[in-house]
């Protein structure tokens, strides 16, 4: 499963991942907690992540719906989608580019996704060991690029997503040809992880009638 390969990425990926259904308020709690929230009011904050909604993301208009009922739920794909939106962000807000791009790229990342949560539990990748002098680093996870890159303040480039061990992610970056890329490969594991264990402590909601409950094995 190396240089980036997420079709092997989704062949891998045979464990079940959290089955999980939050309402719109929980989200919003869980991306806060997630130190996404970023100083915004909470009315500024769900007006926005209203909007991400409407533009598509995380899920296209209808997806998330209960039966039935207009109200919305967030499965763990969502989250994890919804999360790497908010880390893409740029002085607050997220390019019309990065959105269709994170669109567009939903099929090849949602089995990233689901690899990462695997990756928790069992690593894909052995460590990378980094060494100065006496002083020594190991490096974990799996890591995700989305190849994303700008040119005098307009993005150029996005896609296609590669999946990369934590060797390779350290290696894209010592051996970038410029200065410093625009976005550098992301822990997509460490995400995974933060969004599992504050999960755990979610709040309990008044949960729309035909969705399932919250429940992490």
């Amino acid at each position: 499963m190396g240089k980036g390969d997420t079709k092997s990425a989704a062949d891998a990926t045979t464990d079940a991942i959290p089955e999980l259904a939050l309402t719109h308020g929980q989200t919003i709690w869980l991306m806060t907690e997630l130190g996404l929230h970023q100083g915004a009011s909470r009315t500024t904050f769900n007006y926005y992540i209203k909007s991400l909604r409407k533009l598509g993301i995380p899920f296209d208009k209808g997806k998330g719906q209960s039966q039935g009922h207009r109200h919305v739920t967030y499965d763990f794909e969502d989250l994890m989608e919804l999360t790497v939106a908010l880390l893409l962000r740029v002085y607050g807000t997220l390019p019309d580019s990065v959105l269709a791009g994170l669109r567009n790229f939903r099929s090849e990342l949602r089995p990233v996704y689901r690899l990462a949560y695997c990756d928790c539990a069992k690593t894909t990748f052995p460590p990378a060991q980094v060494e100065a002098g006496q002083r020594r680093l190991s490096v974990n996870g799996v890591f995700l690029d989305l190849n994303i890159r700008y040119s005098a303040g307009r993005m150029i480039a996005f896609g296609p997503p590669r999946v990369l061990s934590a060797f390779e992610a350290i290696a894209t970056f010592a051996r970038a040809g410029i200065p410093a890329r625009s976005y550098l490969p992301l822990n997509i594991t460490a995400v995974a992880d933060m969004i599992v264990l504050h999960t755990r402590t979610l709040p309990s909601a008044r949960r729309p009638r035909g969705t399932q409950p919250v429940h992490l094995s």
